[in-house]
Protein backbone atom coordinates (compact mmCIF):
# COMPACT_ATOMS: atom_id res chain seq x y z
CA UNK A 1 0.00 0.00 0.00
CA UNK A 2 0.86 3.47 -0.69
CA UNK A 3 2.09 5.71 2.22
CA UNK A 4 -0.20 8.88 0.83
CA UNK A 5 -3.31 8.59 -1.72
CA UNK A 6 -1.92 8.58 -5.04
CA UNK A 7 -5.71 9.22 -6.71
CA UNK A 8 -6.11 12.37 -4.61
CA UNK A 9 -2.88 14.05 -5.42
CA UNK A 10 -3.77 13.01 -9.35
CA UNK A 11 -6.92 14.97 -8.25
CA UNK A 12 -5.00 18.38 -7.28
CA UNK A 13 -2.35 18.15 -10.13
CA UNK A 14 -5.52 18.15 -12.43
CA UNK A 15 -7.82 20.31 -10.91
CA UNK A 16 -6.37 22.80 -7.91
CA UNK A 17 -7.95 23.31 -4.79
CA UNK A 18 -10.59 25.87 -3.86
CA UNK A 19 -11.80 26.67 -0.40
CA UNK A 20 -15.12 26.85 -1.21
CA UNK A 21 -15.49 23.24 -3.41
CA UNK A 22 -15.99 20.12 -1.82
CA UNK A 23 -14.32 18.31 -5.28
CA UNK A 24 -11.33 17.91 -2.82
CA UNK A 25 -12.71 16.40 0.22
CA UNK A 26 -14.68 14.27 -2.38
CA UNK A 27 -11.31 13.03 -3.73
CA UNK A 28 -9.65 12.17 -0.97
CA UNK A 29 -12.77 10.20 0.08
CA UNK A 30 -13.28 8.37 -2.64
CA UNK A 31 -9.37 7.62 -2.12
CA UNK A 32 -9.76 6.25 1.43
CA UNK A 33 -12.44 4.03 0.76
CA UNK A 34 -10.35 2.23 -2.22
CA UNK A 35 -7.85 1.76 -0.26
CA UNK A 36 -9.86 -0.05 2.54
CA UNK A 37 -11.17 -1.84 0.02
CA UNK A 38 -7.96 -2.38 -1.71
CA UNK A 39 -6.42 -3.43 2.08
CA UNK A 40 -8.82 -4.51 4.19
CA UNK A 41 -9.90 -8.22 4.26
CA UNK A 42 -13.11 -7.90 6.34
CA UNK A 43 -14.46 -4.65 4.68
CA UNK A 44 -14.06 -6.02 0.97
CA UNK A 45 -15.57 -9.34 1.69
CA UNK A 46 -18.94 -7.86 2.90
CA UNK A 47 -18.30 -4.66 0.01
CA UNK A 48 -18.68 -7.24 -2.86
CA UNK A 49 -21.47 -9.34 -1.25
CA UNK A 50 -23.18 -6.43 -0.96
CA UNK A 51 -23.59 -6.08 3.05
CA UNK A 52 -21.48 -2.42 3.17
CA UNK A 53 -21.84 0.71 1.46
CA UNK A 54 -20.19 4.35 1.60
CA UNK A 55 -21.51 7.67 0.88
CA UNK A 56 -20.56 11.11 0.87
CA UNK A 57 -21.39 14.35 1.90
CA UNK A 58 -23.62 12.23 4.63
CA UNK A 59 -25.85 14.31 7.12
CA UNK A 60 -25.65 11.96 10.65
CA UNK A 61 -27.95 12.86 13.23
CA UNK A 62 -27.62 11.74 16.83
CA UNK A 63 -30.56 12.93 18.75
CA UNK A 64 -31.56 16.25 17.31
CA UNK A 65 -28.04 17.02 16.35
CA UNK A 66 -27.25 17.19 12.91
CA UNK A 67 -22.97 16.76 11.50
CA UNK A 68 -22.50 16.72 7.60
CA UNK A 69 -19.38 14.12 7.54
CA UNK A 70 -17.09 13.43 4.90
CA UNK A 71 -17.55 10.35 4.57
CA UNK A 72 -19.49 7.12 5.88
CA UNK A 73 -19.69 3.12 5.97
CA UNK A 74 -22.01 1.33 7.14
CA UNK A 75 -24.47 -1.58 5.81
CA UNK A 76 -27.30 -0.61 2.80
CA UNK A 77 -30.71 -0.11 3.75
CA UNK A 78 -32.94 -3.19 4.42
CA UNK A 79 -33.58 -5.17 1.15
CA UNK A 80 -31.33 -3.74 -0.90
CA UNK A 81 -28.49 -6.35 -1.66
CA UNK A 82 -27.16 -5.75 -5.05
CA UNK A 83 -23.53 -6.30 -5.05
CA UNK A 84 -20.79 -3.85 -5.89
CA UNK A 85 -19.74 -5.82 -9.06
CA UNK A 86 -16.20 -4.63 -10.81
CA UNK A 87 -16.31 -1.36 -8.50
CA UNK A 88 -15.74 -3.81 -4.91
CA UNK A 89 -17.88 -1.43 -3.02
CA UNK A 90 -21.08 0.49 -4.00
CA UNK A 91 -21.95 4.09 -3.36
CA UNK A 92 -25.41 4.50 -1.88
CA UNK A 93 -26.74 5.76 1.27
CA UNK A 94 -25.66 3.22 4.22
CA UNK A 95 -29.08 2.65 6.91
CA UNK A 96 -26.58 3.04 10.12
CA UNK A 97 -23.22 4.41 9.74
CA UNK A 98 -20.25 2.20 11.14
CA UNK A 99 -17.40 3.96 10.03
CA UNK A 100 -17.19 8.37 9.90
CA UNK A 101 -14.18 10.40 8.89
CA UNK A 102 -14.07 13.88 8.25
CA UNK A 103 -11.50 15.87 6.13
CA UNK A 104 -9.78 18.81 6.97
CA UNK A 105 -7.21 21.05 5.23
CA UNK A 106 -5.07 23.53 6.03
CA UNK A 107 -3.80 24.99 2.97
CA UNK A 108 -2.90 28.88 4.64
CA UNK A 109 -2.83 30.85 7.46
CA UNK A 110 -1.63 28.08 9.41
CA UNK A 111 -1.59 28.79 13.22
CA UNK A 112 -5.58 29.89 12.86
CA UNK A 113 -6.60 27.93 10.37
CA UNK A 114 -5.37 24.89 12.46
CA UNK A 115 -7.32 25.59 15.73
CA UNK A 116 -10.50 26.09 13.89
CA UNK A 117 -10.12 22.31 11.99
CA UNK A 118 -8.68 21.05 15.67
CA UNK A 119 -11.97 21.79 17.04
CA UNK A 120 -13.93 20.65 13.93
CA UNK A 121 -12.21 17.09 14.42
CA UNK A 122 -13.26 17.35 18.38
CA UNK A 123 -16.54 17.81 17.75
CA UNK A 124 -16.71 15.22 15.45
CA UNK A 125 -15.28 12.02 16.98
CA UNK A 126 -18.23 12.93 20.06
CA UNK A 127 -20.54 13.76 17.92
CA UNK A 128 -19.88 10.28 16.39
CA UNK A 129 -19.65 8.42 19.20
CA UNK A 130 -23.15 10.12 20.67
CA UNK A 131 -24.74 8.25 17.17
CA UNK A 132 -23.02 5.33 18.86
CA UNK A 133 -20.16 4.26 21.01
CA UNK A 134 -19.80 1.00 18.51
CA UNK A 135 -19.01 3.30 15.63
CA UNK A 136 -15.75 4.09 14.27
CA UNK A 137 -14.57 8.33 14.05
CA UNK A 138 -11.63 8.83 11.87
CA UNK A 139 -10.10 12.18 11.20
CA UNK A 140 -7.71 13.45 8.87
CA UNK A 141 -5.76 16.91 8.19
CA UNK A 142 -4.34 17.78 5.03
CA UNK A 143 -1.42 20.58 5.37
CA UNK A 144 0.28 22.05 2.81
CA UNK A 145 4.34 22.65 3.10
CA UNK A 146 4.44 25.32 0.36
CA UNK A 147 6.16 28.34 1.04
CA UNK A 148 3.96 30.15 -1.48
CA UNK A 149 0.10 29.71 -2.06
CA UNK A 150 -2.52 31.33 -4.31
CA UNK A 151 -6.06 30.84 -3.25
CA UNK A 152 -8.55 31.78 -5.58
CA UNK A 153 -10.30 33.83 -3.44
CA UNK A 154 -7.32 36.23 -3.70
CA UNK A 155 -5.45 38.66 -5.88
CA UNK A 156 -2.00 38.42 -4.66
CA UNK A 157 0.20 35.14 -3.30
CA UNK A 158 0.33 34.52 0.07
CA UNK A 159 3.98 33.73 1.51
CA UNK A 160 4.52 31.39 4.41
CA UNK A 161 7.21 32.35 6.68
CA UNK A 162 9.07 29.29 9.01
CA UNK A 163 6.88 26.67 7.11
CA UNK A 164 8.22 24.34 8.36
CA UNK A 165 7.62 24.87 11.83
CA UNK A 166 3.75 26.00 10.71
CA UNK A 167 3.09 22.56 9.62
CA UNK A 168 5.32 21.05 12.75
CA UNK A 169 2.53 22.76 14.87
CA UNK A 170 -0.36 21.64 12.93
CA UNK A 171 0.91 18.15 13.05
CA UNK A 172 1.11 18.42 16.81
CA UNK A 173 -2.07 19.51 16.93
CA UNK A 174 -3.61 16.77 15.62
CA UNK A 175 -1.40 14.60 17.64
CA UNK A 176 -3.09 15.77 20.52
CA UNK A 177 -6.39 15.35 19.79
CA UNK A 178 -7.31 12.32 22.29
CA UNK A 179 -7.06 8.85 20.97
CA UNK A 180 -10.27 6.53 21.42
CA UNK A 181 -9.16 3.45 23.75
CA UNK A 182 -11.98 0.59 23.47
CA UNK A 183 -15.85 1.91 23.54
CA UNK A 184 -15.05 4.54 25.78
CA UNK A 185 -16.97 7.26 23.28
CA UNK A 186 -14.10 9.48 23.87
CA UNK A 187 -11.37 10.40 21.05
CA UNK A 188 -10.65 9.38 17.21
CA UNK A 189 -10.13 5.47 16.60
CA UNK A 190 -7.77 7.02 13.65
CA UNK A 191 -6.10 9.83 12.42
CA UNK A 192 -3.71 11.14 9.56
CA UNK A 193 -1.85 14.02 8.67
CA UNK A 194 -1.18 14.08 4.85
CA UNK A 195 1.29 17.07 4.42
CA UNK A 196 1.91 17.95 0.55
CA UNK A 197 3.74 20.82 -1.04
CA UNK A 198 1.04 22.83 -3.43
CA UNK A 199 1.92 26.57 -4.34
CA UNK A 200 -1.87 26.56 -6.37
CA UNK A 201 -0.49 27.57 -9.36
CA UNK A 202 2.13 25.20 -10.86
CA UNK A 203 -0.63 22.38 -10.56
CA UNK A 204 1.55 19.57 -12.14
CA UNK A 205 4.72 20.16 -9.24
CA UNK A 206 2.10 19.38 -6.03
CA UNK A 207 3.89 16.36 -4.33
CA UNK A 208 3.33 15.00 -1.59
CA UNK A 209 5.98 15.76 1.44
CA UNK A 210 7.93 12.64 2.48
CA UNK A 211 10.58 13.49 4.56
CA UNK A 212 10.01 15.73 8.11
CA UNK A 213 7.65 17.53 9.37
CA UNK A 214 5.79 14.97 7.62
CA UNK A 215 4.96 12.00 9.58
CA UNK A 216 7.62 8.71 9.05
CA UNK A 217 7.39 5.50 8.62
CA UNK A 218 6.29 4.03 11.60
CA UNK A 219 4.13 7.23 13.00
CA UNK A 220 0.85 6.94 13.81
CA UNK A 221 -0.23 9.82 11.65
CA UNK A 222 1.28 7.96 8.43
CA UNK A 223 -1.40 7.47 5.77
CA UNK A 224 -0.86 3.79 5.62
CA UNK A 225 -1.03 3.22 9.24
CA UNK A 226 -4.50 5.61 9.72
CA UNK A 227 -6.28 3.24 6.67
CA UNK A 228 -5.10 0.19 8.99
CA UNK A 229 -5.93 1.61 11.95
CA UNK A 230 -9.45 1.63 10.34
CA UNK A 231 -9.22 -1.57 9.16
CA UNK A 232 -7.98 -3.19 12.80
CA UNK A 233 -11.25 -1.32 14.33
CA UNK A 234 -13.89 -2.42 12.19
CA UNK A 235 -12.59 -5.62 12.00
CA UNK A 236 -12.66 -6.28 16.05
CA UNK A 237 -16.40 -4.43 16.42
CA UNK A 238 -18.19 -5.69 12.92
CA UNK A 239 -16.61 -8.38 11.76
Amino acid sequence: MSPNPESFLRHLQEVGYHPRSDKHSNALAEAIVQDLVANCRVIVRKARSGELVYQLNFTLTADRSDWNVDLVIGPPELGETTSAGDALIRRSTPSSVQVAVELKSVMTEHRKAVKNRKRDLEAHHEHVHHYSPQAIAGGVFVINASPTFRSPLRSEVTRHRNISTLVEHCVSELRSIPSSRGLSGVGLEAKCAIVLETDNQTLRHTAFLTKSPAPGLGDPLRYDAFIRSLCSHYSQRFS
